[in-house]
């Protein structure tokens, strides 16, 4: 490893992502900002991907693989890269999706500029497993309001889509955070919990890909086992993602420096949005214990025939 600190890291983390992993690494070191390091953290792959980044560490110092010996799960592995990076500033990246040469200078002289965004990220566009622009509207999270309660009752209550954190990161901000959860739809956790560290700035330029095909993670969200090993690295485990999130919500408003007044607030939004999706939270209810029903009756199935 190189003495250099350099002043952004990158960090990659990865699951069997052969397919895309190629234009992905392409993009990011083709960046106009030269001075990063990327950090590669290979969640046991069984595809051709620990043969990709080898490769590309050979040829490019700036490129720092790691291969886990199992599977973490994405959560775990997001965050791994993470507390391996060194840099003053940190981007997460995906095997699937691409960033214009620009982006990491963009986001850059956002953060230098002020010191009270703790993300600066360009705006996003979809696109399929070809590179076919789609047409999906992301409204984004350009939160600049001086008020941190106002920026987090914002990421409580909306429902779109998360590209923010693919943007710029300060990373001591990242630092107070719990980080990624290994559940589904943890990076809204993550979100809300930066929010009370500053502000949030959309680059109004479109230098961001993301790549919808049939291997992503939110297109699989009804293979069950498929979602819980990539999550979780167990196919025996379960998560009750809407659950989770709104408890950890809950949390994140209790633990942060809020005044009483805006706690309260916060907390009766997030009920009373809980209320609203009740059944939705009752399936995962249903689901899950049909899920440990199924797993007991396995066990014991296995204890019988042990004693017979």
């Amino acid at each position: 490893m190189s003495d250099h600190k350099p002043r952004v890291s990158i960090g990659l983390p990865v699951y069997n992502g052969e397919r895309f992993l190629q234009q992905a690494l392409d993009s990011l070191l083709a960046q106009t900002y030269a001075d990063f390091e990327l950090i590669i953290s290979d969640n046991a792959s069984t595809d051709g991907t620990e043969a990709i980044c080898r490769a590309y560490a050979g040829k490019d110092r700036r490129v720092r693989y790691y291969r886990n010996t199992k599977n973490l799960g994405v959560g775990r592995n997001f965050n791994l890269v993470f507390e391996l990076s060194r840099g003053e500033y940190f981007k997460w990246a995906s095997a699937d999706d691409l960033c214009r040469p620009e982006h990491v200078t963009r986001c850059i002289d956002v953060l230098d500029n002020d010191d009270t965004v703790v993300l600066s990220y360009p705006r996003a566009s979809f696109i399929d497993e070809n590179g076919r622009l789609l047409q999906i509207d992301d409204p984004g999270w350009d939160l600049r309001s001086e008020r941190a309660h106002e920026r987090l009752r914002y990421a409580l209550l909306a429902g779109h889509w998360i590209n923010a954190h693919y943007g710029l990161i300060r990373a001591d901000a990242l630092a107070g955070t719990r980080l990624m959860p290994s559940y589904p739809g943890g990076d809204h956790r993550l979100i809300a919990e930066l929010t009370l560290k500053g502000k949030f700035v959309e680059i109004p330029e479109y230098l961001f890909f993301r790549r919808f095909h049939p291997g992503a993670s939110s297109q699989n969200t009804e293979q069950f086992s498929w979602t819980m090993e990539f999550h979780t690295g167990n196919t025996d485990q379960i998560s009750f993602p809407l659950w989770n999130v709104n408890l950890d919500n809950l949390i994140t408003i209790i633990r942060s420096d809020l005044i009483v007044r805006y706690k309260f607030s916060l907390v009766e939004a997030v009920l009373r949005d809980m209320w609203w999706r009740h059944e939705r939270l009752l399936r995962e209810l249903r689901i899950g214990l049909m899920f440990y029903r199924h797993r007991f009756s396995r066990r014991l199935r296995s204890c019988n025939m042990y004693w017979r």
